[in-house]
């Protein structure tokens, strides 16, 4: 399938049978432990048109010409604009019997497109889109390896940027007595040049995260074991956090 045929589109029907397909692909493509319910998801839908606060969306992908066929659906992207911070992407996930047909690329570039509608149309800079990815173990398999890898390189044609320098702490979604799962932070520059993301400006950004979206202020537990005074954060392409060799010149 060539990446052409992929179109991306906004849900904006609970009652749409794209919807139900893309909470199944939702559980399939992400562990419990990550997620939210998929019913927190549904309720964004339904609520898209309150003019304040959030600015939600829920992208859908599937062949030209089979928008409404369930079992077409190639993949899913939701996220936010966050009024008076930036883009916040939530999740990504696409069906394997779809990969490397360029659907990662479609939706990633469609949600950049609407975070930055929200932002012009609320007379706001967007400086950024940033997001969270688990990175695998050491000793995981090497199939899971082999995603990751082809994860960041998607982050990286699209422009994104790893936050090199900081393991984002979350709480467990499944076990709430878990460890904190360690993410790595991706940051797609947008009205600022990467440049403009120094150690301090990244700090602010990781500050804003765990505040504005996990509800972590300074002195919790996660908030600090992810801004250690150990810390000091830079951006790297985002095809190093496969463990590519930088070249420093």
């Amino acid at each position: 399938m060539r990446s052409e045929s992929i179109v991306c589109w906004e849900a904006t029907n609970v009652n749409d049978p794209m919807l139900k397909a893309a909470g199944e692909l939702y559980e399939q493509t992400l562990p419990p432990n990550e997620r939210i319910p998929w019913g927190w998801i549904e309720k964004s839908v339904a609520d898209r048109a309150r003019p304040v606060g959030w600015r939600k969306h829920l992208l859908l992908a599937a062949p030209a010409g089979r928008t409404t066929d369930p079992g077409s659906l190639a993949g899913y992207a939701y996220g936010a604009y966050i009024p008076g911070y930036g883009g916040y992407l939530c999740y990504i996930g696409v069906s394997d019997r779809v990969r490397r047909a360029g659907v990662g690329t479609t939706l990633l570039e469609g949600f950049f497109r609407a975070v930055a509608a929200d932002a012009k149309a609320a007379d706001e800079s967007l400086p950024f889109v940033i997001w969270e990815s688990h990175r695998p173990g050491p000793d995981a398999p090497a199939d899971e390896c082999e995603v990751w890898a082809a994860r960041v390189r998607l982050f990286d044609r699209v422009g994104a940027m790893w936050v090199e320098g900081v393991d984002f702490l979350t709480r467990d979604y499944a076990e709430a007595d878990a460890d904190p799962i360690p993410f790595q932070l991706f940051v797609k520059p947008m009205d600022r040049p990467a440049a403009a993301f120094g150690e301090a400006r990244l700090r602010g950004v990781i500050d804003g995260l765990h505040e504005r979206v996990y509800r972590n202020d300074p002195g919790d537990d996660l908030y600090e074991r992810t801004l250690t005074p150990e810390s000091h954060p830079r951006l790297l392409p985002a095809r190093l956090a496969a463990g590519e060799r930088a070249v420093l010149v």
